[in-house]
């Protein structure tokens, strides 16, 4: 590893390279984690032993730790924290908050469809702002259950926002952080519901992420790339999954190698610009929406139809809708999503000049 440039790590975000496969593999962890639900409602429906899609729940693991190298990669601290609150909060706000807002409706019309998901004004007063709490069922969800990983986001969004007040290592003082919190989680480990939740150890799926970018900010080799050593990473990644439950069990540690393995295993992959590349990574930019309403398109088929068809028909009913919501997404993307994330950029012009509008992304990724 040569030593750092730092005219590389000054670099504006918006002047450096478009990581298009990092666009490809969000959409790639979105639909592992619509195959695992796929699974699961089969399962839960059909009283099966094995849910055939549970290592799609990796998907999840993946987003933490593409999330950790993402937000280190995109963001800018000439800008400071107030810009980076204001741009986290109108790319993931307003289509969380309309969907969950659906589920609401839905709860006073249709309770049976929702399961232990409980309405009252501290479940929707906490699901709108990000708070974890505890259902009733002992897990610990917002009313659209997917949120838990957005409580995850928002809070990483917290920490590193303010560490960016130490400018270019901010990531340092952010790992550091969230190190602190997990470990006086595994000194302290009783307590309340939000106290378990910033203090798990899969927040240092964070931390690795933003590892991961520091090593890529400073290798040479690493921003070269190798489709060589991608396709090794991909074969090792199952092989070194197995190996570390052997050795330590099923678990974050686990479940944070085989992520980082394949993040880095997209990150040093070569591609070509192409149609059917720019397809993927226009997937890759609706793997928000694939993500957030897949449960409503999947539990819908099984909620009205498992009972009345059987196993093999309801899974063929599944795949087509699964097929129709990665459709959907793309849509959902472009008439909700985006128009809504612009809208409130909008708003924020007088406070930010109209170039500081200006994605600070490289092709979209978070």
């Amino acid at each position: 590893m040569r030593p750092i440039d730092m005219n590389e790590l000054q670099t504006p975000p918006q002047a450096r390279p478009q990581l298009y496969s990092l666009q490809v593999l969000r959409f790639v962890a979105a639909f592992a984690v619509v195959l695992f639900h796929f699974g699961s409602g089969l399962t839960v429906e059909y009283n099966l032993s094995t849910n055939y899609f549970g290592i799609g729940a990796a998907g999840v693991d993946i987003f933490f730790v593409l999330s950790g190298f993402i937000i280190c990669y995109s963001a800018n601290p000439a800008r400071g924290s107030i810009y980076f609150f204001r741009r986290r909060i109108a790319r993931v706000v307003p289509l969380y908050w309309l969907l969950t807002l659906g589920l609401i409706v839905i709860a006073l019309f249709w309770k049976g469809l929702l399961n232990s998901t409980v309405i009252d004004a501290e479940s929707v007063i906490k699901s709108f702002l990000f708070i974890p709490y505890e259902k009733s069922n002992g897990m610990i969800q917002p009313i659209l259950f997917l949120g838990w990983t957005l409580c995850y986001e928002m809070f990483f969004y917290l920490v590193f926002g303010i560490c960016l007040l130490a400018g270019r290592n901010a990531s340092w003082f952010a790992s550091g952080i969230i190190l602190t919190l997990v470990l006086i989680g595994r000194i302290w480990p009783e307590g309340s519901a939000p106290w378990r939740f910033y203090t798990n150890p899969i927040l240092v799926e964070f931390v690795i992420g933003m590892l991961i970018y520091n090593a890529y900010m400073s290798s040479s080799r690493l921003k070269a790339g190798s489709n060589v050593v991608a396709v090794l990473l991909l074969v090792a990644a199952p092989v070194l999954h197995t190996l570390s439950t052997k050795w330590a069990g099923p678990g974050v540690i686990t479940s944070a190698i085989f992520a980082a393995t394949i993040v880095l295993a997209f990150l040093v992959v070569r591609v070509e610009k192409s149609n059917t590349l720019m397809f993927f990574v226009l997937l890759g930019d609706a793997s928000y929406s694939l993500y957030l309403i897949h449960p409503y398109t999947l539990q819908f088929p099984v909620k009205l139809l498992g009972k009345h068809l059987s196993f093999e028909l309801l899974t063929l009913v599944l795949a087509a809708t699964t097929a129709l919501t990665v459709i959907v997404s793309i849509y959902v993307f472009r008439w909700i999503e985006k128009p809504a994330q612009d809208i409130l950029l909008g708003r924020f012009k007088g406070f930010t000049n109209r170039t500081s509008l200006q994605s600070e992304t490289p092709s979209a990724l978070v």
